[in-house]
């Protein structure tokens, strides 16, 4: 089952590329591309957990193509499959299918329309190369992605003003959360000797070996690693970034802001779990920001005068919740906040343009 995993990661590659051979005018090619990339990724995974959870649900992991080798250092694109990677896999690809299929009449005719899909199709390469990662080094490549397509999006529409000034701050954010991931990394092979994957720190007690042995290392790494899972996430003091993105169209708010890319800094946490729950400062630094954020952000949610500033405070909220859930190490109910959240703010960022129609009139 291990071969499998590579699908995932190349059906959304190729239907951006094939995206690309059609003129804008040929919308109905593109969507058809896009939602059907989407589309047989989200059952072809379906199939696939399901006969995952019948054979055991046994972590998976596969070794890939390696860039560079010297000595113990190894730096290889490494894919692993548990089941924090089957509830964002699944959830992310329902979204997106979701969101492709809304996309080709909301955008119907707009200049942009084969730059949307061909974005989101990168877009949803990115964030199956992130849930998919088995290391830090192919984490990173698809984080990376992830803040090259947030960027495009924001600035969607380039000929105004607010959005490429909006997009330049987002970017600003996630490039100090790029060196936090790669300092992250880089001590980490200084703690290691090695490309350490995530199915060694499964390994409790080897990660709690090396944690007595190198206190300092790893104080260094977890600080970076929360660093990196606060701005992505838009936790406090980082979390103005996110309702300024929101000048992309409403569908790309919803599924980059409003569901998946906001809760990758989540995603980093889980992922990294073993690292900083036995260290009781770490854990109260998450609790910490965590509930700040929870507070701050629905105050300020209560006062925004537009619907989309809103939802986005309500969501920063709501991960603010899921750090303090996080901390406390409740992760099957992380992953259930995780679903309900996604779902609930791209159902409200979706029908936030129909609902303020509807309401027009009674505004006097």
């Amino acid at each position: 089952m291990e071969q499998l995993l590579q699908f995932f990661i190349l059906l959304p590659l190729i239907g951006f590329l094939v995206s690309l051979l059609f003129s804008n005018k040929n919308e109905n090619a593109i969507a058809a591309t896009a939602i059907s990339t989407v589309g047989i990724q989200f059952f072809g995974l379906l199939f696939f957990v399901f006969t995952w959870i019948g054979n055991g649900s046994e972590i998976l992991d596969i070794k890939h193509f390696t860039f560079y080798k010297e000595g113990n250092i190894e730096i290889f694109i490494d894919l692993f499959f548990d089941k924090i990677t089957a509830v964002f896999a699944v959830v992310g690809s329902l979204i997106t299918f979701l969101v492709a299929i809304f996309s080709r009449f909301y955008l119907h005719r707009d200049s942009g329309f084969k730059r949307f899909f061909s974005t989101l199709l990168l877009f949803f390469f990115a964030y199956s190369l992130v849930v998919f990662s088995g290391n830090f080094e192919t984490l990173f490549i698809g984080w990376e992605f992830l803040g090259i397509t947030s960027f495009l999006l924001i600035i969607f529409y380039r000929d105004r003003y607010l959005p490429v000034k909006n997009g330049l701050k987002t970017i600003s954010l996630y490039r100090f959360a790029d060196v936090c991931l790669i300092l992250a990394l880089w001590m980490s092979h200084h703690l290691w000797h090695e490309n350490i994957t995530f199915i060694q720190l499964t390994d409790v007690n080897l990660v709690t070996s090396h944690i007595d042995e190198h206190d300092y290392y790893v104080l260094f790494i977890i600080l970076m690693i929360i660093l990196a899972a606060s701005i992505k996430s838009a936790q406090f003091p980082f979390s103005s970034w996110l309702p300024r993105a929101m000048e992309g169209p409403t569908t790309s708010s919803a599924i980059f802001y409003g569901s998946l890319s906001a809760h990758i800094g989540v995603f980093l946490l889980l992922r990294t779990h073993v690292y900083w729950e036995s260290i009781l400062s770490a854990k109260i630094l998450v609790i910490f920001i965590g509930v700040i954020t929870a507070v701050v952000a629905t105050l300020i949610a209560r006062v925004q005068s537009s619907v989309k500033t809103q939802i986005a405070y309500s969501s920063i909220a709501q991960i603010g919740i899921m750090f303090v859930e996080l901390a406390m190490g409740w992760h099957t109910l992380v992953l259930v906040h995780f679903a309900g959240n996604a779902f609930l703010r791209t159902y409200q960022l979706l029908v936030s343009p129909s609902v303020l129609g509807y309401l027009v009139h009674d505004q006097f």
